[in-house]
């Protein structure tokens, strides 16, 4: 009886600590999303009150727009200038840090800093070195080997590139903090083993780190593409989308239908939600390869009495 009771008080501690939280999702995520939904199937507009039901003719005019499909091949661009090189970049960044002796807290501090400084104040900081009069400080750089001023953020050959670069900049010092954490997870002892082995530099990166790392490069290049497709800040301080939608992504055109110009928010909301069927894609896409991933390790692991040792001989 004493027991029921405890379980009882317990079961009433736990949800009144859940509830706030539950409320806020609510509130703030699953109401809009079930609004969003709603309001894609109709032909609402933000400057009047009325609407009516127009069933599936927002998703048929999403799928046949050019200038939709123009910023779903900047988006894809996007994710794969930024992407596979903050991935790349963040894991050399990573075993660069972990072998650092001397001043190892303020390398991985300076590290750190891109991902959490405001993204909005660095994209402006990105605008000024990217400006286009002849004493930008990239126009200065590049002028010390003879090239001629660039309208970096005014040309469409170079527009999607910078913005790219900026926010490649900011998610490597994410994927760097991600790598390092998980580079402080591999117990010692499987270096202690690979030494025994005779397993030392790059084969032990091949062999042993890089095997161990498989589910953080799995849940990273998920998660940094998902935050890729939802780019808005870089591309609303630098470019406002220009030069002639050359750097619009999926968020930005989203933006510009439903909040400006048109102000059409029942097409934005069908533009949404055919994002949110991508995102859960790709995410089901990652959480499938992840799977795999550890079935294979599992596999590995039962296959070789000495995985090490394995990899050594390779």
């Amino acid at each position: 009886m004493a027991q029921g009771t405890r379980a009882g008080r317990d079961g009433w501690r736990a949800a009144a600590l859940l509830t706030p939280a539950f409320v806020g999702l609510c509130v703030f995520v699953i109401g809009p999303a079930i609004v969003s939904a709603f309001v894609a199937g109709t032909d609402k507009n933000l400057t009047g009150p009325d609407f009516h039901w127009v069933g599936t003719a927002n998703l048929r005019e999403a799928l046949a727009d050019p200038d939709l499909g123009q910023a779903v091949r900047n988006t894809l661009v996007y994710c794969l200038l930024t992407v596979i090189p903050s991935v790349l970049f963040g894991l050399l960044l990573a075993l660069a840090a972990e072998r650092v002796t001397r001043g190892r807290a303020a390398v991985r501090f300076a590290l750190f800093l891109p991902a959490s400084a405001n993204i909005v104040a660095m994209a402006v900081v990105f605008q000024y070195i990217f400006d286009s009069s002849p004493d930008g400080l990239a126009n200065t750089l590049v002028g010390f080997v003879g090239i001629d001023p660039v309208n970096w953020l005014g040309d469409r050959a170079t527009a999607l590139p910078v913005v790219a670069l900026v926010g490649g900049w900011r998610l490597t010092s994410f994927v760097f903090v991600v790598y390092l954490a998980g580079l402080t997870a591999i117990p010692r002892s499987v270096y202690e083993a690979a030494d025994v082995d005779g397993v030392r530099g790059l084969a032990r990166l091949r062999h042993v780190t890089l095997p161990l790392l498989a589910p953080t490069t799995v849940f990273l290049g998920v998660f940094v593409t998902v935050l890729t497709l939802q780019t808005f800040e870089t591309v609303a301080v630098l470019t406002e989308g220009g030069p002639l939608d050359s750097s619009t992504t999926i968020i930005y055109y989203i933006y510009k239908v439903g909040f400006t110009g048109s102000f059409r928010i029942g097409y934005a909301s069908m533009i949404a939600l055919l994002l949110l069927v991508g995102v859960v894609l790709v995410g089901a896409a990652g959480a499938l390869l992840g799977r795999r991933v550890r079935m294979a390790r599992q596999l590995d692991g039962m296959g070789a009495e000495d995985p090490v040792a394995e990899g050594g001989r390779s």
